[in-house]
Parts: structure tokens; sequence; C-alpha cells
């Protein structure tokens, strides 16, 4: 029975727009997170919120009986709780963005999150990096920071990480899942871990379910500082509008950063509407940037200044607190990178 009842949730979770592919690890990192029974439940529900009145005739589960279960999978991570107008409300989490992140928000040391590692870092190098980096229409793309762009009259709404941080109504945040994994592998870096950033429903069920905590506005804009000043890309929802989730990310743990640099996704990560500009006489040639480019897209090619390959740049501007003769700046592109409504982001990803 085992077997089969986690063989039919990935099945369940494969109907999604972004796909879960079968492989041993998948199944496994599902074995840990769910038991038995809580996976033959979880293969029974909807993506979308329902009550458990709604769905327990369906299912042939008493409401109360479902309530309590869906309560546990909640605090375990794997459901999505909500609670409005007085009703609460579930949702089966996907792994992304949902179970693949929720052990690790906590930032807790455990044997759970050691198991899980490994199996996520193999499974993204396997089948689930070319689901969640090859895209048409990209997962995330990187923000840069307003005061950095040539020219602030350029910027358009939902452009700039303050205004992303300013136009949402709940602000918490968690420890970075992707550090987390990478260190518990022993393969960290020295990078700060608390500064994944969730919004709205998503941010009150981190804090609600003990895995996160609110910030303010001003303490959220804070952190963001800090990890641009430690030379962490922002990257965000591909769309328009209110974001769910900042995540400030490094070259060497970031699964979207590592699926462009490694895995070799360019579409991983969407770049932004800006590129960087070198002003060749006031580059000092100290090679900071080179060093803090996420991508390599900055270099002195050996010589006395710094030069940009636009292409490959992100537009993240973290070549830019720590240029000596504060010689670049962030530049529109010639043919800016739109971002898509939440409609036509919704859509690309069904057309996968």
């Amino acid at each position: 029975m085992p077997d089969d009842v986690y063989e039919s949730l990935v099945k369940h979770l494969d109907e999604m727009p972004i796909r879960a592919p079968l492989s041993d690890e998948f199944l496994e990192i599902l074995g840990i997170l769910f038991t038995p029974e809580e996976a033959e439940l979880a293969a029974k529900l909807p993506f979308s919120n329902f009550t458990p009145a709604e769905l327990a005739e369906e299912i042939d589960v008493p409401a109360g009986e479902l309530a309590a279960r869906l309560e546990t999978m909640a605090s375990r991570g794997t459901v999505f709780k909500s609670t409005k107008g007085g009703e609460t409300r579930y949702r089966l989490l996907p792994p992304l963005v949902g179970f693949s992140e929720t052990p690790f928000w906590p930032g807790k040391d455990n044997d759970t999150v050691r198991r899980l590692s490994p199996l996520w870092i193999k499974y993204l190098h396997g089948p689930w990096g070319k689901e969640i980096a090859d895209r048409k229409v990209p997962l995330v793309r990187a923000v840069p920071v307003q005061e950095e762009v040539e020219s602030s009259s350029q910027v358009l709404p939902f452009e700039t990480i303050r205004e992303l941080a300013e136009k949402v109504d709940y602000r918490a945040v968690a420890y970075c899942p992707c550090r987390q994994m990478k260190a518990y592998m022993g393969e960290g870096c020295e990078h700060e871990r608390e500064n994944c950033f969730h919004f709205g429903s998503m941010g009150r069920y981190i804090v609600e379910q003990g895995m996160g905590r609110e910030l303010t506005l001003e303490e959220t804009l804070r952190k963001l500082a800090e990890a641009h000043e430690e030379g962490l890309v922002f990257s965000a929802d591909n769309y328009q509008g209110k974001v769910s989730t900042i995540c400030c990310c490094c070259e060497c743990c970031c699964v979207f950063l590592q699926s462009r640099n490694v895995l070799g996704f360019a579409n991983a990560l969407a770049p932004s509407s800006y590129a960087a500009a070198v002003e060749e006489e006031s580059c000092l040639g100290c090679g900071t940037c080179e060093e803090r480019c996420p991508v390599g897209a900055i270099s002195l090619h050996g010589g006395d200044t710094a030069g940009v390959d636009a292409a490959l740049c992100l537009g993240c501007g973290v070549c830019i607190p720590t240029c000596s003769g504060d010689a670049i700046t962030l530049e529109r592109r010639e043919a800016p990178v739109g971002v898509p409504t939440l409609q036509d982001f919704l859509m690309g990803q069904v057309q996968g």
C-alpha cells in the first residue's frame, strides 16, 4: 500500500503547471513529509482553497475528522491554511512554493531537514531542475534597487525592490531554504540566511505555523538593504502587481542561479529591464564588481577597466555598492524586458 499511495500522490502533484516528475528521490521525499495515510488523503486534495465541509462528502471523510487531519498537515507544512471572515480554508501545497521550503523556513537543524537536503539537491540536478528552470516564462525575475538606476524617471511600477515591499499588505521573513539545504550538506556559504521574504496570505501562514516572523515595512527594507550590501541578488515572482515572495539569492546555493550557472538553463531567472554600465574614466580597476557578479557578466579581462556583457547581465545591481570608483550604474536596456501580467504569467506556466 505505501508505494501505491505515494505514486498516486506523485501523479496528482504532476498535474500542476509546475510538474513534479517521478523519481526515486522524490518518492523518498514524500515518504519523509507524508505518512501513508496523509499521502492517501493528499492525493485527493485540491490545489485551490476549500473548506472541510465542502470536501468531506466528496471524499467520504467526516468534516470534523478531515479538519483535524488537515490541521496536522498544515503544521507539518504540506497543506496551506488561511482564515478569512471567520472561515478556515485549506489547499494542498505543491513542491514550489510549498513543501520543498516549509521544513527549512524555521531555520531549525533536525533529522528531517538533514535527510531532505541531499534528496532535494539530487532531485534538482535531475528532472526537477529542468521543470522549474527551463520554462518559456521564467518563474522569477531579478529586481534592482531604484536608487541605483541611472534615471529614476525610467522606472516603471513593479520594477524595483522597494516598491514591491511597499505594495504588499503583510510581510514575513523566514530562513532561506537554498542556503539551509547546502549548509546541512556541508556545502554552505557565509551569507545571512534569514532573508526569505513572503507576503500576503503566504506570509500569514508562515507566521501562524511558526515557520517565520512578521516584519514591519521598515524592518523589511532594512533587511533588504543589508542583503544588497552583502551581494545577494533580489528575485521576485515574475508578474506585475503585488508579489508573494522576494528571495535574496547567492550564486552558490540558489536553485535558480544554480540552474542557470551549473545546469545551463539560461531562462531560469528573467533579467530586469536594466543592465550594468561602466564609466571607464571613473573605473579604478579594483575588480570587486567581477567578484560579486553572480553570472560572470562583468570582468576586467586582464585590463584596467571593467566591461559588461549586457546579454548575460541580470540587471540586479549587486556590483554597485562596492564599486570603489562609483563607476557603475544600471541603464535601461534598448529592448527592455517586459514583466508579464499575472494572467500572462499563469498562461505561460500552463504552457510550460
